[in-house]
């Protein structure tokens, strides 16, 4: 009886040892929500329990209707694949919730269909265990035999039953969580992509300057696909080319500047030509991961393109140029995602681009492409009360082309344009970008020199003429330009006062020889020669 007594006492102790270890294990793989931790937690206790090297852990998935290997002891590295379900009799053994033997007695497969359609030998999976809950299938665990040999004990069997059983609710709150989860990164993504779609928009109604706007626009659809670089064309319809306007995320800054500022002609494709001439002839965007074995690729190797992403740019079904993407930072390819944003920023592009162009045109000279009088005038009065306000100075220079007229006379129009067009592009260039300029009428041009005193604006003035005269043209004589400076308040504090001081400075320096930097001062007479009428520019007798 004593005997009894304390073999009752011992299979309790080891009872009690076996439920404190069970619940231990429970508490922790309840505060695990990452299936791949939870399965490792799970595959240690049982394998330090059982003393087995083999485990292996297949989870059901409803909406593929397919068993997947999710997690692999034992056996080397872990690899995943999908498995069908046709599995028959198998599913039925599942939902008994009993420890299912792979081989019967005489060591034969119990169902030789499972054993090739899960690889079980592969697994050295000599056990099944189901993993249920209310009485639905989770997916089930393999195992492998004991490495002593022996046969489970009664409670190395509750055991696994046991534990399976909280490792079911364990798996399946893990995978509600991890789908929670994923919904909500989905919603915040939605959220932030809304978001800086409506930023986007707002920032776009705000830039009228279309290069800044180009650049603006590239830059976010950059940034919002992770790319490395990309590219603006827009197409022109009186050389029936798509043209790169502007070129961002380049290595090559200064290159790239140059590219933006119109100072270098990249490549142009006619419609139909490469990718980019494809999407803009059909209107439809065009993926490609590897543009080294895509035919309609133009030098991919030469641009260091790996992927490309091009959308159209379309306004009222007209398509008036396209964006172009390239190389996404992680070497992946362009998902339905990039292009669902890329598409949604060129729709907002198109319209803001057009409506762009239209001002620039409005306010624009088209030979030259500086400001019109008109606009420079008001832009001229926004910066002088600007000036009062803020009791700020600034200066204004007229410049003007010396010898025009022999230009034209002697080389023709067409020599003139180029001229004026070189000269116009020269002086923009070298401008700060706070500085505006515009043409005033036929070869002369007005410029603002916002914060800047006489002293200043003579420095700016002497170095543009220096460097204009050096600069070599083919088929051009050598340009020069006089140019006249009057500042704000000291000249006056009225816009056309301003310009005719800053005329008669000009004049005189046109008169004394030309190709000068004159300041005005009150000694100058305010009295101009007699204007023509057919060009609209001053002082034509002394040009």
């Amino acid at each position: 009886r004593d005997r009894n007594t304390v073999a009752n006492s011992d299979r309790l102790e080891r009872r009690i040892d076996e439920l404190t270890e069970l619940l231990k294990i429970n508490r922790e793989m309840s505060n695990i929500m990452d299936p791949q931790e939870l399965y490792t937690v799970l595959a240690d206790a049982i394998c330090k329990k059982i003393k087995t090297s083999s485990l292996a852990v297949f989870i059901w998935h409803h909406n593929t209707k397919t068993f997947k290997l999710d997690f692999r002891h034992g056996q080397g590295e872990q690899h995943r694949e999908y498995l069908y379900t046709d599995v028959g009799s198998f599913w039925d053994e599942l939902l008994k919730n009993k420890l299912i033997p792979v081989f019967d007695v005489d060591g034969q497969p119990r169902q030789p269909g499972i054993i090739e359609k899960f690889h079980l030998y592969e697994l050295k999976a000599n056990w099944v265990i189901p993993l249920l809950m209310r009485n639905n299938v989770i997916g089930f665990l393999t195992l492998g035999n004991k490495e002593t040999g022996e046969p489970f004990a009664d409670h190395e069997v509750m055991f696994l039953q046991q534990i399976a059983e909280h490792a079911s609710v364990c798996i399946n709150s893990s995978y509600f969580f991890l789908k929670r989860e994923k919904e909500k990164e989905e919603l915040d993504r939605t959220l932030h992509n809304l978001s800086l779609l409506y930023s986007i928009g707002r920032a776009m109604t705000y830039i009228s300057d279309l290069k800044s706007l180009l650049e603006y626009i590239l830059n976010q659809a950059i940034q919002i696909t992770g790319a490395e670089k990309g590219s603006i064309m827009l197409y022109d319809i009186e050389k029936n080319l798509l043209s790169i306007r502007v070129l961002a995320g380049l290595k090559d800054r200064a290159y790239q500047k140059r590219v933006n500022n119109n100072e270098i002609e990249c490549k142009s494709f006619k419609p139909g030509e490469g990718i980019a001439g494809r999407v803009f002839q059909t209107g439809r965007p065009i993926v490609v991961d590897e543009a080294r074995d895509n035919s309609m690729f133009i030098d991919p190797d030469s641009s260091f393109v790996r992927s490309i992403a091009c959308i159209p740019m379309m306004v009222y079904s007209e398509v008036i140029g396209v964006i172009n993407v390239t190389n996404k930072l992680d070497n992946s390819g362009f998902s339905d995602v990039d292009m669902e944003l890329l598409k949604a920023v060129t729709d907002q592009a198109a319209v803001a681009i057009n409506k762009a162009q239209l001002w620039e045109m409005a306010v624009t000279d088209s030979l030259t492409g500086l400001f019109v009088r008109r606009y420079f005038m008001a832009k001229f009065l926004e910066e002088l009360h600007r000036a009062e306000r803020y009791k700020k100075i600034l200066s204004v220079v007229m410049v003007d082309l010396d010898h025009f007229k022999r230009v034209n006379d002697t080389l023709g129009h067409t020599a003139g344009d180029r001229a004026l067009k070189i000269v116009a592009k020269f002086l923009e260039n070298n401008l700060r970008d706070v500085d505006i300029i515009g043409r005033y009428g036929g070869e002369e041009f007005v410029i603002l020199l916002p914060e800047a005193d006489k002293d200043e604006a003579y420095l700016v003035s002497e170095r543009l003429r220096k460097q204009l005269a050096e600069l070599k043209v083919d088929d051009l004589p050598q340009m020069t330009v006089s140019l006249g400076i009057a500042s704000y308040p000291e000249d006056g504090a009225a816009v056309e006062l301003l310009i005719n001081k800053a005329d008669t400075a000009m004049y005189v320096g046109k008169q004394s020889g030309r190709n000068k930097v004159v300041i005005y001062n009150d000694d100058f007479e305010l009295v101009k020669p007699e204007k023509t009428a057919t060009d609209g520019s001053l002082y034509t007798a002394a040009s």
